[in-house]
């Protein structure tokens, strides 16, 4: 997706020009949302499809460190949304069907720290205080 190509690639340029790509975190639909939204409704082949290849990317970067590791490591998935909340409520062990409650700012970070003995924990969710308010959109 255009935005998070353009973000991603300015972020590698202060990270040793380092950038993946993976059509697995594009943006879609995870899950159909408990309770159901009015303002949003993709098709119900759209969840099952989606929803497959987000939860593929899920499993893909987000898991523990090997307990051989001895420093920290950080990745920088730079992808929309609908992906990050969807990752958030599946690493903190909440009901996926959820994600849609949470409002995040585009351009926003969120931090999940997650140790070598599984325990998770969200350092940030949306946090978009370092951009001035007249630059702040939500998604």
């Amino acid at each position: 997706m255009a935005r998070a190509i353009e973000t991603a690639t300015i972020i590698s340029k202060h990270l040793c020009g380092l950038l993946v790509s993976c059509d697995l975190l594009r943006e879609g639909a995870p899950i159909e949302p408990i309770p159901p939204v009015t303002h949003w409704k993709p098709e119900a082949v759209q969840y099952h499809e989606d929803g497959a290849r987000i939860e593929a990317a899920f499993r893909r970067y987000i898991h523990r460190a090997d307990p051989k590791q001895k420093e920290d490591s950080y990745e920088i998935i730079v992808c929309h949304a609908n992906v990050i909340r969807y990752f958030v409520c599946r690493a903190l062990q909440f009901p996926p069907e959820g994600w849609l409650r949470m409002g995040l700012n585009n351009g926003s970070i969120t931090w999940l720290t997650i140790r070598p003995s599984g325990r998770v924990a969200l350092r940030a969710l949306g946090d978009s205080g370092f951009m001035p308010p007249d630059k702040l959109t939500r998604s």
